[in-house]
């Protein structure tokens, strides 16, 4: 599913304050499998992650999701990605708190080719009710406490039927109860066969997933270097 081979992002190349973020990264990640990616602030994790979203642009190297190299697709192509393949849990949710927690899921369903306007509503509902929040449809985002907030923002990645969630530190604003309630949601979809990326700093997150990817100054290892 997912190829990284000797990728490295590199921040203002070639300058005095030039910061290599991501250093020949390797990693191959199974189609249904869930890794975590630990690493203390500023070790390259998020980095990671964006460029494994397509949020980021790497300076070299390639990597591959399932047959596409991604340095060679246009930007359309890459949105059409982000917006069908992949599903983000941001941190601290990015939720829109004025807007109602149906307004806040529907919104990527907005550039989506895969549901119908007269289908949002259906489509929004049914991944609330899976979720045990299809009650709090009407309510207003900062009305929610903070595990429905992380319940909707984990609605909305889900809304357009990704393969792939990426969620970065979604547990750490949660107390230990509710972030382990998120967790079992995680588990729950990976058992549905979508494959979890996790970035976190808690080992008892990772300890929960198949695989963790430890990285410190960019490099990547699967043994603990932190």
């Amino acid at each position: 599913m997912i190829k990284l081979n000797n990728v490295s992002k590199i921040y203002n190349k070639g300058k005095d304050n030039e910061v290599i973020a991501l250093d020949n990264a390797c990693v191959e990640i199974i189609a249904g499998s869930s890794v975590a990616i630990m690493g203390v602030s500023g070790s390259g994790k998020s980095t990671m992650l964006n460029i494994i979203g397509c949020l980021d642009v790497m300076t070299s190297g390639e990597y591959c999701i399932g047959d596409k190299e991604v340095a060679t697709l246009k930007s359309n192509e890459l949105a059409e990605i982000r917006n069908a393949k992949i599903g983000f849990v941001l941190q601290e949710n990015a939720l829109i708190n004025s807007e109602s927690v149906y307004e806040n899921v529907k919104l990527p369903l907005c550039f989506s080719k895969k549901y119908k306007i007269k289908e949002f509503k259906k489509r929004v509902l049914e991944v609330l009710k899976s979720l045990n929040i299809d009650s709090l449809y009407k309510r207003k985002v900062r009305d929610l406490s903070g595990g429905q907030r992380q319940r909707v923002a984990i609605a909305r990645a889900l809304v357009n039927d990704p393969d792939i969630i990426l969620a970065d530190e979604p547990t750490s604003a949660l107390d230990s109860k509710t972030a382990s309630e998120i967790i079992a949601i995680f588990k729950d979809l990976q058992g549905e066969g979508k494959t979890i990326i996790i970035v976190t700093h808690d080992k008892r997150v990772a300890d929960q997933l198949d695989r963790t990817v430890y990285i410190k100054d960019g490099l990547l290892s699967d043994i603990d270097v932190i």
